[in-house]
C-alpha cells in the first residue's frame, strides 16, 4: 500500500460502499487493479471521485510550476471556492483550458445526500424527478435546471426547494435508498431478479430500476415480487369515500384500495373523456382504442378500477377475473384497428390469473351504484393524518382522540416508509448481500444494530431438509398428515392429530381436561399433555397458572428497590426463567435509564399515573400496566382467551387479551365446538357470527390471525 500512495484514486478509497472494494482500493496502484471487485453500477460515488481525480491529474499535471499546480488541484477538488483560493499571481499564462471549463460548471458534491428532499415533491411527476436526477446527475447547474422543470421556480417558503437550501444530512448513518423495497427482494423467483431488485434498492436505483421493471416486473411469474414492491410503495387501505366521478366506488369500507384518492378520481374523469374521443391507450400490453359500442358504465366503471386499484384480500394483487376480462375486451375494444390473429382470450390470459379458483377481482359490482352500508367502519390512521416524518398510531381507549402520532425514522433515502422511535426492524448489511442485521429507531436515526443470520442464497435450492430430501423456501407440505411449511430453512407444522380434520380435537390428541401448568416461557397451557406438545419438556413447566404465581417472592431485587409484578411472556429460549417483575428504584425519579418504566401505570382505584415511580409515591396498588382504559369492568376475575386469568376486564385489555368468560377459567375449549355447559359465555352482539379462538370456550367478535415467529432469530 505504501508503495502505490501516488496513485490520485487512493484519496476516493472512502467513497467506496462495500469493505471488499476499499480494501482493494487501499492497496491498488491504478484503475485497473479494481477490475472484478469494485463494480460501476454497485459503486457510482466512488467511480465519479475516481473520474474527477483522473481528471483532476490529466489536466492539472501540464503544469510546470509546483504552486500553480497545486492551485489547479484545489480548484478541481472544489470549484465552487474558487474566489476563497490563493490567487493564481503568475499562473494565468500556464492556466489550462480543461480548468477554465470545469470553472464554469459547479459539481454538486453529493447528491445522493439530498435524497430526503424528495419526499417533499408538491406532485408525483417531481418526486420521480427528483429522484432519478439526484442519482445521476453531478452538474449543479444541470440539477437546478432539471428539477425546475418539473417541481416550479425556486422560492424560499416551498417546503421542497427549503429542504435543500438546509445542509442537514437526512440520517445519522449511510441507509440503503430504500430498506422497505429490498425486504421484497426475497420474493423474486429467479436469481436474477433477485440481484436486480437488490442493487435497485441499495444504490444503484438510476440503472438497475429499468432492467428491473422490463425484465421482472413485466414478466407473470414475479407475481409475488410485484405485489410487494406496489404493497411498500402503496399499501392497501379500507374503503373509498368521497369520490365524485368514480362514486360507484363510493361506501365499502370492508374493500381494499391501493391509490383511492380525489387526484385518481379526477384522472379517471379524464381518461374516460380521452377514452371516448378515440385516444390510443396503452399500459396494458398491447396498444388500443374504444369501440364506440361500448356501454358508458362499463367504461366508466373500467376507468375507475384501473385508477384506485381494489386490492384482494388475500393476495394484495389487482387482477381482473377472466370472465370479466373477456367480457369487457370483447365488448368495449375496436378489433378492427388490432393487426393480425388476436383476441380478448389471448390478452385474458396474461392480464387475468390462469385458473379460476385463483383469487381475483371482479368488475361486476361497480359498475351499478352502491347499496349504503348500514354499520359506519372507522379508520383513524387512513390519509396519513400525522403529515411526514411521523407516524400515526391507534390510540385506543382514549376520550380525546383516537389516533396519536410519533415520531419516527425513513427505512432509506427513498423510503416512504416510517418506523416509530423505540421499534426495531430488520436492514440489509452492507458488506454481504442477503444477510441481515436488526436495528432500533431512535432520535439519532436507526442504530444499536445487531446481525443476523444470511438467507438462502437462492430461493430455488432447497432452504428446508427432511432426511435427504430438499424443500424449498415458502413451500407448503404435508408431513404425517400434517399440514407444514418451510420459511428461511426452519420447518413449522401443525400440531393438530390426524385423522378426520373436521372432528374438533386439541394439539396432540391431548384429552380436554384443565389442570393448568405455567411454562418457563410465561405462557400458560391448559394441560402438561398441552405443553409438552409445544416442545416444552417437564423441566420447562411447573403446574398451576402463571398468574397464580407470586414473582416477588423472596424479594429478587436489591437493598432500595421495590419488586413490581409484570407478567411479559419470552419469545427466545434463551431467557431461563423469563423474568416476571420489574425492579424500581423506591426513590426513583425521571431517570430515562430504564424506558420500561417511563410508561403509564393505572391503579386498582382507576387513577393513572404517569410512571410506576409516581404510583410508589402515591402509594397506590398496581391495578395493570398502561394507561387507565374506559369502556371495560373491573369486575373480575375473568378468564382470557389464552386460558390466563386476569383480576378484571380491564387488566386483560391492558395486555391485549380478549375476555372468555367472567370467572377464573375451568375448563379448555376444542376448535369450533367450545367448552359446552362448563362455562356461561357472555351474549354476543346482534348479527355476530362471531369465531372461538383455539382452546377458549365462547365466540367472539372479529377475525383472527396467526403469526409464525423465527426460533433462531
Amino acid at each position: 500500500a505504501a508503495r502505490n500512495q501516488s496513485w490520485a484514486g487512493r484519496q476516493c478509497c472512502q467513497h467506496a460502499q462495500y469493505p471488499i472494494c476499499r480494501s482493494t482500493c487501499a492497496l491498488a496502484a491504478s484503475r485497473r487493479d479494481l477490475a472484478g471487485t469494485c463494480r460501476v453500477s454497485d459503486e457510482p460515488e466512488f467511480y465519479n471521485c475516481l473520474d474527477h481525480k483522473e481528471a483532476s491529474e490529466k489536466c492539472c499535471n501540464s503544469i510546470h510550476n509546483d504552486t500553480c499546480r497545486s492551485i489547479c488541484r484545489d480548484l478541481f477538488a472544489n470549484p465552487s471556492k474558487q474566489s476563497t483560493i490563493r490567487p493564481w499571481h503568475g499562473c494565468n499564462l500556464q492556466r489550462p483550458k480543461c480548468l477554465n471549463e470545469l470553472l464554469t460548471t459547479e459539481t454538486a458534491e453529493n447528491p445522493k445526500q439530498d435524497l430526503h428532499c424528495c419526499r417533499e415533491a408538491p406532485n408525483p411527476k417531481c418526486l420521480d424527478t427528483c429522484r432519478r436526477t439526484l442519482l445521476t446527475a453531478v452538474i449543479m447547474s444541470e440539477i437546478l435546471d432539471t428539477l425546475e422543470q418539473d417541481c416550479g421556480n425556486v422560492t424560499t417558503n416551498s417546503p421542497f426547494w427549503s429542504c435543500f437550501m438546509r445542509s442537514v444530512p437526512a440520517t445519522s448513518q449511510r441507509l440503503p435508498l430504500d430498506i422497505g423495497k429490498m425486504a421484497c427482494c426475497s420474493r423474486a423467483v429467479s436469481s436474477t431478479c433477485q440481484d436486480l431488485c437488490w442493487r435497485a434498492f441499495q444504490s444503484d436505483w438510476a440503472v438497475a430500476s429499468q432492467e428491473l421493471d422490463s425484465v421482472c416486473l413485466a414478466s407473470s411469474a414475479e407475481g409475488e415480487l410485484r405485489t410487494c414492491l406496489e404493497e411498500a410503495e402503496e399499501p392497501c387501505e379500507l374503503g373509498c369515500s368521497d369520490l365524485s366521478f368514480c362514486s360507484n366506488f363510493n361506501d365499502r369500507p370492508t374493500t381494499l384500495f391501493r391509490t383511492c384518492s380525489a387526484r385518481s378520481d379526477l384522472t379517471a374523469k379524464s381518461e374516460v373523456i380521452d377514452w371516448s374521443r378515440g385516444a390510443t391507450i396503452h399500459g396494458l400490453g398491447f396498444p388500443f382504442q374504444i369501440d364506440p359500442s361500448c356501454p358508458a358504465e362499463t367504461l366508466k366503471a373500467a376507468v375507475c378500477y384501473l385508477q384506485l386499484r381494489p386490492c384482494h384480500p388475500e393476495t394484495h394483487e389487482t387482477r381482473l377475473c377472466r370472465n370479466d376480462c373477456i367480457d369487457l375486451l370483447t365488448n368495449c375494444v375496436d378489433w378492427s384497428q388490432l393487426a393480425g390473429a388476436q383476441s380478448a382470450i389471448s390478452f385474458c390470459s396474461r392480464l387475468s390469473p390462469p385458473r379460476p379458483d385463483m383469487p381475483c377481482i371482479s368488475l361486476k359490482p361497480y359498475i351499478n351504484p352502491t347499496l349504503p352500508e348500514k354499520g359506519k367502519i372507522i379508520t383513524p390512521c387512513k390519509d396519513s393524518p400525522c403529515g411526514k416524518y411521523k407516524v400515526c398510531t391507534l390510540e385506543h381507549n382514549s376520550g380525546e382522540s383516537l389516533y396519536k402520532c410519533l415520531p419516527g425514522c425513513y427505512l432509506g433515502e427513498m423510503s416512504g416508509l416510517l418506523v416509530p422511535h423505540g421499534s426495531w426492524v430488520q436492514i440489509p448489511r452492507e458488506d454481504k448481500v442477503r444477510c441481515l442485521k436488526i436495528c432500533q429507531c431512535t432520535a439519532k436515526g436507526l442504530e444499536k444494530c445487531r446481525t443476523l443470520n444470511c438467507l438462502p442464497p437462492m430461493l430455488s435450492m432447497p432452504s428446508c431438509f427432511i432426511q435427504n430430501r430438499g424443500i424449498a423456501d415458502r413451500a407448503k407440505f404435508y408431513l404425517d398428515c400434517k399440514p407444514c411449511h418451510c420459511y428461511d430453512g426452519e420447518i413449522t407444522c401443525s400440531r393438530k392429530p390426524c385423522g378426520d380434520m373436521r372432528v374438533p380435537a386439541l394439539p396432540c390428541d391431548c384429552p380436554a381436561h384443565y389442570v393448568p401448568v405455567c411454562g418457563r416461557s410465561g405462557v400458560t397451557a391448559a394441560s402438561s399433555c398441552i405443553a409438552k406438545c409445544t416442545g416444552l419438556t417437564p423441566e420447562d413447566f411447573e403446574f398451576g397458572r402463571c398468574s397464580s404465581k407470586d414473582p416477588c417472592k423472596g424479594n429478587p431485587c436489591g437493598p432500595g428497590e421495590k419488586c413490581i409484578k409484570r407478567a411479559r411472556v419470552c419469545l427466545a429460549p434463551i431467557y431461563k426463567p423469563c423474568k416476571q417483575y420489574e425492579c424500581v428504584p423506591i426513590k426513583c425519579g425521571y431517570e430515562k435509564e430504564n424506558i420500561q418504566l417511563q410508561r403509564p401505570v393505572c391503579d386498582k382505584d382507576r387513577r393513572e399515573h404517569y410512571t410506576v415511580c409516581d404510583l410508589i409515591r402515591s402509594g397506590g396498588v398496581l391495578g395493570y400496566w398502561g394507561p387507565c382504559l374506559k369502556g371495560c369492568s373491573l369486575r373480575g376475575p375473568v378468564c382470557g382467551i389464552n386460558g390466563e386469568v386476569y383480576p378484571s376486564e380491564c387488566a386483560a385489555w391492558a395486555e391485549n387479551v380478549i375476555v372468555d368468560y367472567f370467572g377464573p377459567c375451568v375448563a379448555v375449549g376444542k376448535a369450533g365446538e367450545g367448552c359446552g355447559s362448563a362455562v356461561k359465555c357472555p351474549e354476543i352482539q346482534e348479527g355476530c357470527i362471531g369465531v372461538i379462538p383455539p382452546g377458549a370456550c365462547c365466540r367472539i367478535c372479529g377475525a383472527a390471525a396467526r403469526l409464525f415467529y423465527s426460533r433462531k432469530q
